[in-house]
């Protein structure tokens, strides 16, 4: 996770109110490299010394091939934001099964005011590296861990969250990463929640903009995305 264009929270949206929700980071840097090899999520060399494994413990990503799917699984966490179209999925292979190249984008909008929105993106994608926590907090200093009882121990001892340090109404961020290396070897996984509001920066706007998602709200809206690893 990184901003590329640390001035991008400066500029006023266009009417496309969701262009602000596409910043480049990590995730976008992967994914263009992912789309551009053809990057399959799988077992193949063990290059950071985990054990291959054919099962393990921990959670996945869900398998949703669909917005509406999506959107019933978040259930109350977009309470009051309606689903923006279909999104953009990519499912090749036959996920979880290796090899498969799978990720997602969803949008969704509330009205504020007028031609006013908030709105809300969520994504989540596999084949997304190796890094650990340490190494990822070590590279960017605009993040910090999402500090939630809830991971790093059963069922979630595969997981840990990020957010921006700086969250505010119009761009915020929280990324739930899921490690998988003990499992024949594959790569993380990653759901990517963000915000923003518009097509106005207006003061007037962001008086009625809704605030950022807490760290709490944000892992569990996340956590309705993944599913325990099955165990055969």
């Amino acid at each position: 996770m990184i901003r590329m264009n640390v001035e991008s929270k400066k500029y006023t949206m266009t009417p496309a109110v969701f262009n602000r929700l596409n910043k480049r980071s990590v995730l976008s840097f992967v994914f263009m490299v992912l789309i551009g090899s053809l990057l399959l999520s799988a077992c193949s060399t063990n290059d950071d010394n985990e054990p291959n494994e054919t099962a393990g413990s921990g959670v996945r990503l869900k398998h949703l091939v669909t917005a509406e799917q999506v959107a019933a699984s978040l259930g109350e966490s977009m309470q009051g934001y309606s689903l923006q179209g279909t999104g953009g999925f990519t499912n090749t292979g036959n996920y979880p099964e290796v090899p498969h190249v799978y990720y997602y984008t969803v949008y969704f909008q509330k009205h504020l005011h007028h031609e006013q929105y908030a709105s809300r993106s969520i994504s989540a994608q596999a084949g997304m590296g190796k890094d650990t926590k340490d190494e990822i907090l070590e590279m960017f200093d605009d993040i910090e861990e999402v500090a939630d009882g809830r991971l790093g121990k059963a069922p979630y001892e595969n997981v840990f969250a990020l957010r921006y340090k700086d969250n505010e109404k119009r761009d915020w961020r929280y990324e739930l990463y899921i490690r998988l290396a003990h499992i024949n070897n594959q790569d993380n996984q990653v759901i990517t929640l963000s915000g923003t509001f518009g097509p106005s920066s207006h003061p007037d706007t962001e008086a009625i903009a809704p605030d950022p998602m807490s760290g709490s709200e944000a892992v569990s809206a996340m956590l309705t995305l993944v599913e325990p690893v099955s165990n055969h």
